[in-house]
């Protein structure tokens, strides 16, 4: 399990503008994990990144720009890149370093997670995936281990790649690891069966299903997964912001020990131990071997995930061999089963098939499919925007990042705001010399010189309020800036 431990001989001090104090030592990793230290003292993570990002210009330039788009990441349940650079011939990705245990620890050593505190993992699971497909990004190799649970608010996804969707790592095969994991978190295990479902709160149980069941042109996305479960369509403070907030506020202290349920195999061993279990149980992708691109670099990482994998010929060639068989190939018992019960599981996982086929289990319908080839009878939400009509949608002469002074008397502090073009949501952040905090913002009225938007604190609620925002443009490259407030917030932002 992942621990702290002091640097070795040859490992660097200093990697850019960050002192380096120990590694991240326990994860399947084939680049060093290091914990640095900020300019400003804030702990971090550092991952140096192997592959030819720095071999030539063209490379570079690559990596600033995935590295730059991975930085847009919303700060909903995933973690945040913080920077990125060149230190010689060595890569690196900077991201907040999530203290807490992982959700593999937790469940080895206490157990499964029960009814309220599952619907909260699930739902700020899916969030931390929503946010990493909305920036156009793929995690690629989502389980338990990229799950952490730090003390307070709600879990993080980490480990998240840089580089857009590559051959098989894709958003729909991230839902499907999202199902695997939650069910994971209810038994113990992988999905082996039927019974493993009954484990599930109700509201859960049918994404599960459709995740894990449906093909990947049919497989939901993760914002619609996400609205699902949240079980409003547009919420006043947005669907991330909201996601971020309702699993922080069904989260359990973390730690807290859990009977497994009966019948059910616990994750730990005997002793309940992390020591006792098998070295590699889960398998959290529904890919061929080496789904990560020999050059996709992790980001938002508290432990960076391996970057080696199998070449884009030999992935092309498996696809071409297995067609339509690819996804239905991830569902044999070498990757849902744990030692001698394979054969059970293969009637208990056709019997389930059959049982959905038949109409067993509420409508498919309520879930949009995923985008890459929607079903003609079912809404077609794209996964990183609003269907045409929902809302209104941010312009160009709005989009990009908007920072600057704001005064609300008697003090003056830092907002910056971000917005993408054809977007109706946004982030927002404040700074000031003894706070900060960031939230985000859900467009509720468009003209072509103002935006009217709803604000929804997520990180420092004690401090920050919800409200309405105001932006106006107020000459090239500047907008007014109003909070609705007694007294005011007003400033003037410009384009970064």
């Amino acid at each position: 399990m992942p621990h702290h431990v002091p640097l070795r001989a040859g490992d660097p001090k200093r990697v850019g503008r960050y002192r380096l104090t120990g590694r991240l030592d326990g994860m399947p990793s084939e680049d060093p994990i290091f914990i640095g230290v900020a300019p400003d003292g804030t702990s971090v993570s550092v991952s140096l990144i192997g592959g030819d990002w720095a071999r030539d210009g063209a490379a570079r330039d690559r990596f600033a720009a995935e590295a730059a788009v991975a930085k847009r990441v919303p700060p909903f349940c995933a973690a945040r890149v913080l920077d990125a650079g060149l230190d010689g011939d060595i890569a690196y990705l900077v991201s907040e370093y999530i203290g807490g245990q992982s959700l593999l620890e937790l469940v080895a050593e206490n157990g499964v997670r029960p009814g309220q505190e599952l619907e909260g993992l699930a739902i700020g699971m899916a969030t931390g995936l929503a946010s990493v497909h909305q920036a156009g990004l793929v995690h690629g190799s989502f389980g338990p281990q990229h799950v952490i649970l730090p003390p307070e608010g709600p879990p993080h996804v980490v480990e998240f790649g840089i580089t857009p969707p590559y051959g098989s790592a894709t958003p729909s095969a991230d839902m499907f690891a999202w199902a695997q994991t939650v069910v994971f978190a209810a038994t113990g295990h992988p999905p082996a069966g039927h019974r493993d479902l009954d484990f599930l709160p109700d509201r859960v149980r049918e994404p599960v299903q459709q995740c894990l069941e449906l093909d990947s042109p049919e497989r939901p996305a993760a914002r619609a997964v996400l609205q699902f479960l949240l079980g409003e369509g547009s919420p006043r403070a947005g669907v991330l912001a909201e996601g971020s907030r309702r699993a922080a506020r069904l989260a359990t202290a973390p730690g807290l020990p859990v009977a497994t349920p009966a019948s059910v195999p616990a994750a730990a061993g005997p002793s309940g131990g992390a020591s006792d279990r098998p070295a590699a149980p889960y398998l959290s992708q529904p890919s061929t071997p080496g789904a990560r691109p020999a050059d996709r670099a992790p980001a938002g990482s508290r432990h960076s995930a391996a970057a080696a994998a199998a070449g884009q010929h030999d992935r092309a060639q498996q696809r071409r061999s297995s067609g339509r068989n690819q996804v239905p190939r991830s569902r044999r018992p070498a990757l849902w089963v744990i030692g001698a019960g394979a054969v059970v599981a293969i009637v208990l996982v056709a019997l389930l098939i059959v049982h959905l086929v038949g109409g067993g289990q509420p409508n498919h319908g309520q879930l949009s499919a995923n985008t890459n080839r929607p079903a003609s009878t079912r809404p077609t939400p794209d996964a990183t925007a609003p269907s045409a009509g929902q809302s209104p949608t941010t312009s160009a002469v709005f989009a990009g990042t908007w920072s600057g002074p704001v005064t609300q008397p008697p003090t003056t502090y830092t907002v910056t705001i971000t917005l993408r073009e054809g977007q109706s949501s946004g982030t927002i952040a404040y700074s000031g010399a003894d706070f900060s905090c960031s939230g985000d913002l859900n467009l509720t009225s468009e003209t072509s010189t103002t935006l009217t938007m709803s604000q929804g604190i997520v990180v420092g609620q004690k401090t920050c309020s919800n409200g309405t925002v105001t932006v106006t443009v107020s000459g090239t490259d500047a907008i007014s800036f109003s909070f609705k407030s007694s007294p005011p917030a007003v400033g003037t932002l410009t384009r970064s």
